[in-house]
């Protein structure tokens, strides 16, 4: 990652820590239940060592735990903290803005809803009943996303 920003600000903390082109790639699969290493690979493109090396800060911040899953030896995988699950409004207020933003109308590669209703969540911002209401959201495959994007975020309903 390039150099660490010195400021004492939040935003530069956080950039810190997600200001690469991988950090929050591998917090979304996390978040659509992805825990293997090859799994991460396949899903975000990164090359080994850059995941590695990004799996190893997110443990070390608190928003991966590693988990050996072995029986025998050593298997991991890596899991959300309670830290790592409240970066969940952030994406998914990221995912709406870049659907609304960076896409032409009905091309988006993944929506942002209501789990209980399956209603879009458009121009979803951040207040205090959101966040807490955060839980009862998801993301879904929308029009543009990949087959291997709908088979993952499938999993999820």
């Amino acid at each position: 990652m390039a150099g660490r920003h010195t400021q004492t600000c939040a935003l530069a903390g956080f950039l810190n820590v997600f200001g690469d082109a991988w950090s929050l790639m591998v917090v979304r699969e996390a978040l659509y239940g992805t825990t293997r290493f090859s799994d991460f690979q396949r899903n975000t493109g990164a090359a080994r060592n850059l995941l590695s090396e990004r799996l190893n800060t997110l443990v070390e911040h608190g928003i991966l735990e590693k988990v050996n899953i072995a029986s025998k030896g050593e298997r991991y995988a890596y899991q959300l903290t309670t830290k790592g699950h409240s970066l969940k409004p952030l994406l998914a207020a990221v995912i709406t803005w870049s659907n609304e933003h960076l896409y032409p109308e009905g091309s988006a590669p993944n929506r942002v809803v209501d789990s209980a209703t399956g209603t879009d969540l458009h121009g979803f911002t951040l207040t205090p009943t959101q966040t807490q209401q955060c839980e009862t959201i998801k993301v879904i495959a929308g029009p543009g996303a990949s087959d291997a994007a709908r088979k993952r975020l499938g999993k999820l309903t």
